[in-house]
């Protein structure tokens, strides 16, 4: 998802790589109504009848791993203020959550790194298990980090490394996600494997 039109980017991803390994967009690919999730990327569709809550992850250049925020306003009735804080979504909210990661390519030593693209597909009892979703077991989280494969320490060694906190979360997270190669192909196979609707 290189260019600003990235409703567009993700709707030919899906009816490229989604549509011909059996899945079909039952409700079409539609920004996200709040405002600041904008920065994230955010959209909202149905694969086959399953709610899907995307968002990308962004980079940041002194932490590993790329950060997101998920998140809904409260009700209207729960608002007690003009400046209402946000609520984690719950699992009323959706049945997946994709997550595209992508890292940046750069040139050091005078040899070219490319980028790498992937996605994260979390079904929704992972993201209750892990409190990420508001549950009656958590309060759940507002946003969260995730760490593709190529996730590696930033800056000085001791100050912005990859902690051992870090590294536990993507021992969770790898599973679930999908490589998209150069070309933007996805192999229908693991798709398939993280993806059973």
């Amino acid at each position: 998802m290189r260019n600003k039109n990235y409703l567009d980017e993700l709707t030919f991803l899906l009816i490229k790589e989604f549509v011909p390994v059996g899945y079909k967009i039952t409700r079409k690919v539609e920004l996200d109504p709040l405002p600041e999730s904008a920065k994230y990327e955010a959209l909202n569709f149905h694969l086959n009848d399953r709610r899907i809550v995307y968002r990308k992850g962004k980079i940041t250049s002194d932490r590993p791993g790329a950060f997101l925020a998920v998140w809904q306003r409260p009700p209207l009735e729960d608002l007690t203020s003009n400046k209402p804080k946000p609520i984690p979504l719950t699992s009323d909210d959706l049945d997946y959550l994709f997550i595209h990661v992508e890292s940046h390519s750069n040139i050091s030593e005078g040899i070219e790194h490319r980028s790498k693209y992937g996605m994260f597909i979390f079904p929704v009892y992972l993201l209750i298990e892990k409190g990420i979703l508001a549950s009656v077991k958590n309060k759940g989280k507002t946003g969260f980090r995730v760490f593709p494969p190529w996730s590696e320490d930033r800056g000085d060694v001791g100050t912005k490394v990859f902690s051992e906190s870090g590294k536990k979360t993507q021992r969770w997270q790898i599973p679930f996600f999908l490589d998209i190669d150069e070309n933007g192909l996805i192999n229908p196979c693991e798709l398939k494997k993280l993806l059973q609707i």
